[in-house]
């Protein structure tokens, strides 16, 4: 494998796939073109997937604020039977409620650039990610 492919894959595997996007899958879709400028092309799309925020705990926790510039989806998954993650506002208040029962994911994309903060209250182990919509 040329080295600068090498590069391109490494960068592809650090940055944390979205939920729902497949990147073993992905990679092979890459593999399978067969014109190597396409084959450069599709890996170079991988590799500019921007890296996302992401935290990872269990229990209950409150979450550094952050600033948004543009619409942001806000990625939950739930490792547990409950979780019930609150997006605040820079003061505090509960501007958007968002549940899970047992395992599993959802989203909810948040519009309005801004300063935000994320409550989650879980049962068990969770994950909240920030990344760009799409």
């Amino acid at each position: 494998m040329p080295r600068g492919l090498v590069i391109l894959v490494s960068a592809a595997l650090a940055a944390a796939p979205a939920l729902g996007f497949d990147l073993a899958a992905a990679l092979d879709a890459c593999r399978g073109e067969r014109d190597d400028a396409q084959r450069l092309a599709c890996y170079d799309r991988l590799a500019a997937r921007k890296p996302v925020v992401e935290h990872r705990g269990a229990g209950n926790r409150i979450l550094p604020l952050f600033d948004l510039s543009k619409p942001t989806r806000l990625v939950f998954e739930s490792m547990d039977a409950i979780m019930v993650v609150y997006l605040l506002d820079a003061s505090g208040a509960v501007i958007q409620n968002l549940h899970q029962a047992g395992t599993g994911s959802g989203s909810f994309l948040i519009e309005r650039p801004g300063r935000y903060g994320i409550q989650v209250n879980a049962s068990g182990g969770w994950l909240i990610r920030l990344e760009e919509p799409g």
